[in-house]
């Protein structure tokens, strides 16, 4: 039978375990740039690395046992709903492209994070896991009016806006029509039944959209629409 039949992630992982043992592989990412934080359904910071610490400007000691808003001030509230989608849905979210302000640094900072539930014995979601890498910083939205919503654009093309000032975020055909529907007031299962999709598919595109949109609540999606005439009243 040979390697048919094994899933990917599988095979890939005794690949690696042939050149790389797994406590090498631990220390290695522990030194390295790629930040690895655990938290548990309090958001509680359980573990993390240098990389980490290094990115909020924290020791790791300080961070242990603490909420996200003890560490990240208003930045919280940002992230915070990402965490909680993934422990609901129990499904990973991937490359998250993130923009904001730490307490203890100065300027905007940009992070692609990845994050991934942590089941216990009774496969219930105890920990959620994030692998988070700080990139350059947020490139800016070009000033032509011209460019429609629709096309193809980077995770978060944008300048950061208020709700009530216009935006020109680009956004993918699939997302607009997520936004519609929940502009036009469709619940989740509605959208899951319309759009062929899963309703924790669903709930992964509206937390998305509301970190690529900087928005706070529906009524701020809804916003979106009715300015980008993504809707018409």
């Amino acid at each position: 039978m040979g390697m048919q039949g094994i899933q990917p992630e599988v095979l890939s992982l005794e690949l690696i375990s042939r050149y790389i043992p797994c406590e090498k592989l631990l220390l290695e990412l522990d030194a390295s740039t790629i930040g690895i934080v655990i938290c548990d359904r309090r958001l509680r910071y359980k573990a993390l690395n240098r990389s980490v610490a290094k990115i909020h400007n924290v020791p790791i000691e300080a961070h242990l046992g603490h909420k996200f808003h003890e560490i990240l001030g208003g930045f919280a509230e940002r992230v915070a709903p990402l965490w909680e989608n993934v422990f609901a849905s129990g499904q990973r979210l991937s490359n998250l492209d993130i923009t904001g302000q730490l307490p203890k640094r100065s300027g905007v900072g940009r992070w692609i994070e990845n994050l991934f539930p942590l089941t216990d014995s009774r496969g219930r979601v105890a920990q959620v896991g994030c692998f988070v890498i700080e990139i350059a910083s947020p490139p800016i939205a070009s000033s032509s009016s011209s460019s429609p919503i629709g096309e193809a654009t980077s995770a978060t093309g944008h300048q950061p806006s208020g709700p009530d000032r216009p935006q020109r975020t680009l956004l993918t055909r699939r997302e607009q029509e997520i936004v519609r529907l929940v502009a036009e007031g469709k619940s989740n299962k509605e959208i899951s039944s319309l759009l062929a999709i899963s309703v924790r598919t669903v709930e992964t595109y509206r937390s998305r959209l509301m970190l690529k949109l900087q928005a706070s609540s529906t009524a701020h999606l809804v916003q979106y629409a009715i300015k980008n005439r993504i809707i018409t009243l």
